[in-house]
């Protein structure tokens, strides 16, 4: 059986801001519509004078290249479990991008709907791991993982976004290549070879098994019961790094791990939280664990990505844009190309695909 991927209309615009979604420490997130195309989108908007932050406009710049490398990279249906950017533009004083409107992130889900995530947190990290592995293909190794950092979509499928601290390198990464030694991500789901880093400067290269840390630290968030992060600054993963190199104790007996009903999810977390980056569980141990085996004997990996675009679309989880909305709606405009101010760089729109079908 073949899923065609499901063909949507590609946004131009002028849109037109319904309501705003999120304010962070250097933009904000809207809900708006194309008016070219009708589409409902999110548009995270950049202030430019925010921008003369050197650090802000590389990380705006590293992000929209990612971006690039997704849409240019040859088709995988794993790229289902990805944000995609629809376009880049600048208005007089913003730089704006445009992706699709998503509901929630994780983080949202596990606050306010935990038993929500109870009921899909095996597919949620089968869709999550085949993400990661499709990034490391394309020579992308995100590091900034989190719950925050995964959204759902309107079939209620996982997608990972924010990429403005992501490394890319060449492609596809291997296990044994260590590419970075910057100190950059999340102090909860950050791996012990980068906090290293911190207390002692570039005195050791990571690779790709950073972003396996991570994913142990977001699943141990979706399956634990109180839903709550595994490790809560830096000295909690520096302790429990000692704790594991007690030779008299197993990973079974670890406090936190305690409270997971199950065996075998306890097993994918530890092998993925393991403090020796060539001895944690990637890609490889992940797919074939008997974690994601179902009652039928079955992988939640087996046709994972066409049982996806298959699920119905439920549009009510999606934010409302109606609330909030009036007639004298703010209408953001590309600017032409020879208006200024402009930030260079940054204009860009995402290459039409060929029509394609997968089993």
């Amino acid at each position: 059986m073949t899923s065609q991927i499901p063909p949507v209309p590609y946004a131009f615009g002028p849109f037109r801001v319904a309501r705003v979604l999120g304010v962070g420490g250097f933009g904000r997130a809207v809900g708006a519509q194309d008016l070219s195309s009708q589409r409902l989108l999110c548009l995270k908007v950049f202030r430019k004078d925010r921008l003369k932050n050197r650090r802000t406009e590389e990380s705006l710049l590293n992000e929209l290249e990612v971006y690039k490398r997704i849409a240019s990279s040859k088709w995988c249906p794993a790229k289902t479990f990805l944000m995609e950017l629809e376009m880049s533009f600048q208005t007089d004083d913003s730089v704006c991008f445009a992706m699709d409107l998503m509901a929630h992130d994780l983080n949202h889900y596990m606050i306010h709907r935990p038993a929500y995530c109870d009921e899909h947190a095996c597919r949620w990290s089968a869709q999550l791991a085949l993400g990661i592995n499709a990034l490391h293909e394309m020579g992308i190794i995100h590091r900034d993982l989190k719950a925050e950092n995964i959204l759902i979509d309107v079939r209620e499928n996982v997608r990972i976004a924010d990429f403005g601290l992501s490394h890319m390198d060449e492609k596809p990464l291997d296990l044994w290549r260590k590419c970075s030694s910057d100190v950059v991500g999340t102090a909860h789901c950050m791996a012990p070879e980068i906090l290293r880093n911190k207390k002692e400067r570039r005195s050791m290269r990571y690779g790709l098994h950073v972003d396996w840390w991570a994913f142990g630290c977001i699943v141990y968030e979706l399956v634990s019961w109180k839903h709550k992060a595994l490790f809560d600054s830096e000295c909690d993963i520096v302790d429990y790094v000692a704790w594991r190199s007690c030779s008299n104790l197993t990973y079974r007996s670890f406090p936190a791990f305690k409270d997971l009903d199950d065996p075998t999810v306890t097993d994918l977390i530890a092998g993925l939280l393991e403090p020796f980056p060539l001895l944690r569980y990637a890609f490889a141990e992940v797919e074939k664990h008997k974690y994601f085996l179902n009652d039928r004997g079955t992988s939640e990996f087996s046709g994972a990505c066409s049982r996806a675009l298959r699920r119905q679309e439920q549009l009510h989880i999606l934010p409302d844009l109606q609330v909030g909305q009036n007639e004298t709606a703010e209408i953001l405009c590309p600017l032409p190309s020879w208006r200024s101010p402009r930030v260079s760089g940054v204009d860009w729109v995402k290459p039409k695909p060929r029509v394609v079908f997968f089993s």
